[in-house]
């Protein structure tokens, strides 16, 4: 053997060698479908995957990757489309690892897509037990090959992030019969943190760590200070038993303290200021949390906004970051709320650094009345829940948000407190045509530097790049590109449906990806917005050859069985009681519903954006018919509560109560009335029983 062909046979050894590594470190990575929990701790320095809902623990939506820049951003395309079975609103921020990408849709599926072209790697379809105000979620989490997620119907679930099979399933809120989770689930360290909604349910919040190799609780902390705990005394009387402060949009880990940076909402009832006049601590705050003791403990509080009854909760995910003011580097906290109140505070001690209105605020210091008060921005409008991001490269904070007024009137100034339904002094105003503004702050100053008219509402939060660029969206459907430092636009594209999610960035095979999910408006629906064409995740890259599209194909909307974790629906409860409605009203009530409510409540009563109307979900509030009458006729349709003719209610009604299995009185020959008091509705209980009306093809009587 020549020494050449010897060299040639060592070289195509060590080749075969080099392989053989690469073959086995690929598959080593392969094997971590999720990362480790301590990865997440330095997710700042992998801007190939998004690991948390907001990429760091810090809230900052920042990437360092430099592909995409203000010389090459017009040629952006979309390079993968994937349709999404769970049509609804959708919220989630995409998480990708791997080459996986994982999401949350609004009915608590979860779905694992391959980040590179959309195909599906797997489902997990879920059927909450109730959906009690709307259908969403705000995305997954994931750490030690498990994906995490909490429900509507209060559970904190744990999947293996290889195949979605369910590992564990435990009950999370104290009180699920006015409180649900519709917030990512956050993992920090060997926990997952959560917090309820249901601030307009008359919850009390409550913020929960779940152990994540087992689900085990770990702790609590509760918005609303009990009787004997620091703060009780800014609530009158019992007011605070159904005070409201759910902790509901994200938050933040400013992880060398282990402090958590929590935002109660509005306090409850909302709309309604009497018997609960004063600060009503901890709604409308920041909260600083030290938890790195078994139980946390309350560090600084700041309240943006006092006796609240515009429903401005402070929904902005706080943002942590490192600005300079006045010349000299501080430790940041942003945060913001629906009425348009942008705040900086020193994120050790809470004093505050810089306060401003970025939105119209008239009338918002008038109450709302039995006759009607006109006030500024709506219950869409101001700062809604994905924040804003820091840009370093200007020192400048940029945040978008609403302009909408609205007039606030109440039916009532003592509302009823009834577990599971709206604890308020009447319906959320009419939605009116809004449109969106994208402001810079600049963080030495507290003043605006330029600010950026959209023509829709703006929720979708921004992205801010190394580059200098910064990514955005309304919820009309467009994603923009504008430079962070003079707000000049570089590019735009119009998705064909609503945005009210964040957007994402991560790198794959050498290019750069942006990921966004879009949907249906759902409850931030206002009449000058464009019909969406359906639910759908969406990515860009540069110069992308002709885009994937792929269907909903090996999806499924909704698991088959409630709680979609295999668990029996049981035995349904019936409707119980009979009440007036004639066949003819069920024919035209069919109608209206199908016109003006169906977008939200599903054209089976299902729920989709809004609670279904029918099955066991809507069973588990054991509702009696005055007050699905009440909620009818005060809550819908929900762009326009109160705008149906009194014979179109009246119809809906017929409609609703045929489909809930109620029968009818007096032989079907009396009408449900269209106005007055009616005592006999309060002896009908609706169950979680299905009957199809009879002008669908049934026979009528029979569950489904």
């Amino acid at each position: 053997m020549g020494r050449s062909t010897w060299l040639l046979i060592q070289a195509f050894c060590l080749a075969l060698a080099v392989v053989g590594v690469t073959t086995i470190a690929l598959a080593a990575n392969t094997a971590q479908p999720s990362p480790g929990a301590d990865t997440l701790l330095h997710a700042g320095q992998d801007d190939a995957d998004w690991i948390l809902p907001a990429k760091t623990y810090s809230g900052n939506r920042l990437t360092a990757l430099t592909q995409i820049d203000k010389t090459n951003v017009a040629t952006l395309r979309m390079a993968w489309r994937t349709n999404i079975a769970d049509d609804g609103e959708q919220e989630a921020s995409p998480i990708v690892w791997n080459g996986t990408m994982y999401l949350s849709t609004p009915h608590d599926g979860v779905l694992a897509l391959d980040a590179s072209d959309g195909k599906l790697r797997w489902q997990t379809p879920y059927n909450p037990k109730y959906v009690l105000l709307y259908a969403v979620n705000r995305g997954v989490g994931v750490a030690e090959d498990k994906v995490f997620i909490a429900t509507q119907d209060c559970r904190v679930i744990a999947l293996a992030a290889a195949t979605g099979k369910e590992l564990w399933n435990v009950q999370g809120c104290r009180d699920p019969s006015n409180s649900f989770y519709s917030m990512a689930a956050y993992v920090y360290k060997n926990a997952i943190i959560v917090g309820t909604g249901g601030g307009d349910n008359g919850t009390i919040g409550l913020v929960s760590a779940f152990r994540i190799t087992d689900g085990k609780r770990l702790w609590d902390w509760q918005s609303i200070p009990g009787p004997g705990q620091p703060g009780h005394d800014t609530w009158p009387g019992d007011s605070w038993k159904h005070g409201g402060g759910a902790v509901w949009s994200g938050l933040a880990v400013d992880q060398k303290t282990d402090t958590l940076f929590v935002a109660p909402g509005n306090p409850g009832p909302d709309m309604v200021l009497k018997g609960r006049e004063g600060k009503n601590l901890y709604t409308d705050s920041l909260v600083a949390l030290d938890i790195s003791g078994p139980t946390p403990k309350i560090k600084w509080y700041y309240q943006i906004l006092q006796n609240d009854s515009h429903d401005d909760d402070p929904a902005m995910i706080p943002v942590l970051f490192e600005g300079q003011v006045d010349g000299q580097t501080r430790p940041l906290v942003a945060i913001g709320d629906k009425a348009g109140n942008f705040v900086l505070l020193d994120r050790k001690t809470g004093k505050v650094a810089h306060r401003l209105a970025l939105d119209d605020q008239t009338g918002l210091d008038t109450q709302p009345s039995l006759d009607g008060t006109k006030a500024c921005p709506n219950h869409g409008g101001g700062i809604e829940w994905n924040s804003g991001a820091y840009d370093r490269n200007s020192n400048s904070f940029l945040v978008p948000s609403t302009e909408e007024c609205a007039v606030w009137k109440i039916a009532s100034d003592a509302p009823q407190y009834i577990p599971g339904q709206p604890y308020t002094g009447g319906p959320l105003p009419k939605r009116q045509n809004g449109t969106g503004v994208l402001t810079s702050i600049d963080v030495s100053t507290g003043k605006i530097r330029w600010r950026k008219p959209l023509p829709y509402p703006a929720e979708g939060g921004v992205l801010v790049t190394a580059t200098g660029l910064a990514f955005t969206s309304d919820v009309g459907g467009n994603i923009y590109a504008f430079d962070a430092a003079s707000g000049r636009e570089y590019w735009k594209d119009f998705t064909g449906s609503a945005i009210v999610a964040p957007i994402s960035a991560y790198s794959l095979h050498g290019s750069e990806y942006l990921a966004v999910v879009v949907g249906e408006a759902g409850n931030q629906q206002t009449p000058n917005l464009p019909k969406s064409q359906g639910s759908r995740v969406i990515t860009y890259r540069l110069a992308a050859a002709p885009t994937i599209v792929n269907d909903a194909t090996g999806q499924v909307a909704l698991a088959s069985t409630a709680n979609g974790g295999g668990e029996s629906a049981g035995t349904l409860a019936e409707s119980t009681g009979s009440a007036p409605y004639t066949q003819q009203q069920v024919a035209q009530g069919s109608e209206v519903y199908a016109k003006s409510c169906a977008l939200c409540h599903g054209a089976n009563l299902q729920g989709l954006s809004a609670p279904a109307l029918t099955g066991a979900g809507f069973g588990h509030s054991h509702l009696n018919a005055a007050q699905l009458r009440s909620v009818v006729t005060q809550t819908m349709p929900l762009t326009a509560p109160g705008s149906l003719k009194p014979d179109d209610y009246a119809a809906v009604m017929a409609f609703l109560l045929s489909y809930d299995c109620v029968r009818p009185s007096g032989d079907g020959r009396q009408p449900f009335p269209t106005g007055g008091d009616l005592p006999a509705l309060q002896q009908v209980t609706l169950g979680a029983t299905t009957c199809a009306p009879s002008n669908k093809g049934s026979t009528g009587g029979g569950s489904q």
